[in-house]
């Protein structure tokens, strides 16, 4: 036994200390060979600091009938830690000692791996951000785990809480949720989730969430501890009830957004009754963007929101997005929707105060009726909208009920809308050309480019019906391009002195990037710049004047020429005309007209001439209708006219042989002359 015991021995001399037997066992673990330790002690084993300290064990006996612990050394000078039984015993007829060694390293080593996970078990459950408890249910819910967080939220200090109850800390409601708690977690065996309002140690409430969950130790353990994780989710709930409120609220008014006004749609409908729908855009409200900014056009919506939800306060308000506001409301009978529409509009009786003053608006108003007009949410809305659009065509100031008609009018908008977009693709369109004039000598200057739309069923159309709806529905970038492109393109086969003048959208100059569709059209086309003169409208510098300048000063350095057309029918300002200037002023027709009868008229006329004459630019008078009209402006200095009295406007043929006809008479025979050989 004492050979292959699986334990090391050995026996010695308690007087010379010299190894009298030793097991395979000790040999396998200490390294040492037989010969080697016949001539070893016991104290060779140990390192120096342990030998004084066995020679005293051996004196004593002290180690004897006992168990203690020792550093042992290997030969191959690895110190390691034993536990060592030491017995008297008779061995070869003398006194000798059996010792008996259990190595502890790896029992030490665990013991350290189980202290160490300790630790950063303790680490981390004090510094988690949630707070952390458990409780021993079998010593009545005793806490064996409070950590620092829990204590923080509870106003405890762990050191009273750790081998207490619910009961013997807090009061007897928070104990009541406390416990009840405990046996729903107990009782389903699941993680168990609540949240309830805590009063927390600086006396605030707070919204403490906490999971619940009972453990074993082992699958063979019944379950006897209670694991609760709290955390404090009081900034969290209130974020998520801020989010809620921002999903269905309009931030800038506080009224219903288009999701919440929805729901109110929907919940109304399904109850049934008269429900009315109603959009309202209020007129003009981009005048008041422009010239008080977005600052102004805000204070001016939360004005007409309060005064909405006072005046109307059975009615859902609802503001989708810039001026556009959905209202809802249910009637007995649709007999009340004339007065509805009324208290609407009375809303824009007083003046809205601004920062710049007192602003005078009004609103157009679209009405339709469930179940009169449509029983579904969306066709209700596309039927609103119609007689929206219906209330802006009036003239706007006013409010108009659905009827049948209106829809017929919208498919026939939405028809010509259509044809339009491909009329652009199928050569549908085509230039006529209005000569330009020079005053002085009435000899040909050029041409300005109008569009005409030869329609397959209504013959030849007019701008005047279908450019505002090309700039409605966007397509007024395609038919611009298409205008520019083509303008350039015959221009270009014409005199070296003769102009083409094209006119540009405010809204073409808004959605795209004109001064590289220029450039390219002039590359394309062969079109000497300074022969292309591009026409715009005053009102480009209502709102971001800036970006306006900017912009036409792209297209200056090209080496275009720019011409402010209809000038003084619309937004007029001298500072445009300090900071930019323009190459012709364009007088608007309006004050050709009563030139002879109207002094205002002749005043701004002869302003205009010495505006443009300190700015370098030339003068265009527009629309000159009759021979006295034409005398009057050249008198007044006018560079240039245009006007049914002048030449109206031509077709393609037309233009080229005005152009032969005012070509002087040497170039009309060298190109006979080029044309016989």
């Amino acid at each position: 036994m004492f050979a292959t015991h699986p334990s090391p021995m050995w026996v010695y001399d308690p007087q010379t200390l010299k190894f009298l037997a030793v097991n395979d066992a000790m040999v396998s673990l200490y390294g040492y060979s037989r010969r080697q330790l016949a001539d070893m002690t016991v104290l060779d084993i140990r390192p120096d600091h342990e030998r004084q300290r066995m020679q005293c064990a051996v004196t004593a006996r002290s180690d004897i009938e006992r168990r203690d612990s020792w550093l042992h050394l290997k030969a191959d000078g690895e110190t390691f830690e034993v536990q060592t039984y030491g017995r008297t015993i008779r061995f070869d007829g003398a006194d000798a000692i059996l010792a008996i060694v259990q190595d502890r390293s790896e029992f030490n080593l665990a013991k350290r791996q189980v202290e160490e996970a300790h630790i950063i078990l303790n680490a981390i459950i004090e510094n988690m951000p949630n707070g952390v408890f458990v409780k021993d249910m079998d010593a009545d819910g005793a806490y064996i785990i409070f950590n620092a967080v829990s204590a923080a939220i509870d106003g405890k200090d762990p050191a009273d809480v750790l081998g207490r109850r619910d009961n013997d800390i807090f009061s007897a409601e928070t104990t009541k949720v406390f416990q009840e708690s405990d046996r729903v977690a107990a009782a389903s065996g699941e993680a168990y989730v609540y949240e309830a309002r805590h009063r927390v140690a600086d006396g605030s409430e707070r919204i403490i969430k906490t999971t619940k969950k009972m453990l074993r130790l082992g699958a063979d353990q019944p379950q006897r501890f209670l694991l609760g994780v709290s955390e404090d989710v009081t900034e969290a709930r209130m974020f998520a009830r801020k989010l809620e409120r921002l999903a269905l609220e309009d931030p800038l008014t506080g009224l219903a957004n288009r999701a919440a006004f929805m729901e109110g749609l929907n919940e109304a409908m399904a109850a049934g009754g008269v429900v009315a729908l109603a959009f309202l855009d209020v007129d003009n409200f981009k005048d008041i963007n422009d010239t008080g900014g977005h600052s102004a056009g805000d204070a001016l919506l939360r004005q007409l929101a309060a005064r909405l939800t006072k005046t109307l306060p059975d009615t859902l308000v609802a503001r989708l997005g810039g001026d556009e506001f959905a209202l809802m409301a249910r009637f007995p009978d649709a007999g009340e929707v004339d007065a509805f529409g009324e208290r609407v509009q009375a809303v824009f009786n007083t003046p809205f105060v601004l920062e710049n003053g007192e602003e005078m608006l009004s609103c157009s108003l679209g009405v339709a009726l469930a179940p009169h007009h449509a029983d579904s949410d969306e066709e209700l809305l596309r039927l609103a909208d119609i007689a929206l659009y219906a209330a802006k065509e009036a003239g706007r100031a006013t409010f108009r009920v659905y009827s049948p008609i209106m829809s017929a009018a919208a498919q026939r908008r939405r028809q010509m809308t259509a044809e339009l977009r491909e009329a652009i693709g199928r050569d549908e369109l085509e230039l006529h050309y209005q000569p330009l004039f020079r005053l002085g000598d009435r000899g040909l200057a050029g041409f300005e480019a109008l569009v005409r739309w030869r329609h397959p069923r209504f013959g030849l159309i007019g701008p005047g019906h279908f450019i505002d709806l090309a700039e409605t529905t966007g397509l007024i970038a395609p038919l611009g391009e298409w205008v520019l492109r083509r303008a350039c393109s015959v221009a270009a086969g014409w005199p070296k002195e003769s102009t083409m003048a094209v006119n540009l959208s405010p809204r073409q100059l808004q959605g795209s990037d004109i001064p590289k569709l220029v450039e390219n059209t002039l590359d394309e086309s062969g079109l000497e710049p300074h022969r292309l003169d591009l026409e715009i409208t005053e009102s480009v510098f209502v709102g971001d004047a800036e970006h306006s300048l900017a912009l036409f000063r792209s297209l200056k350095a090209l080496g275009v020429k720019i011409s402010i057309d209809d000038f003084g029918a619309g937004y007029s300002s001298l500072a445009y005309l300090r900071d930019f200037p323009f190459d012709k002023i364009k007088l608007d027709r309006s004050f050709i007209a009563d030139l002879d009868c109207n002094k205002g008229s002749l005043s701004i006329a002869k302003a205009v001439v010495a505006i443009a004459s300190g700015f370098g630019a030339t003068t265009v008078a527009e629309g000159i209708e009759t021979d006295s009209q034409a005398a009057t402006v050249t008198s007044l200095g006018f560079d240039f006219g245009q006007g049914y009295h002048l030449g109206r406007p031509l077709t393609l043929d037309a233009a080229q042989t005005l152009i032969m006809r005012h070509a002087p008479p040497a170039v009309s025979a060298r190109k006979r002359l080029r044309r016989k050989v």
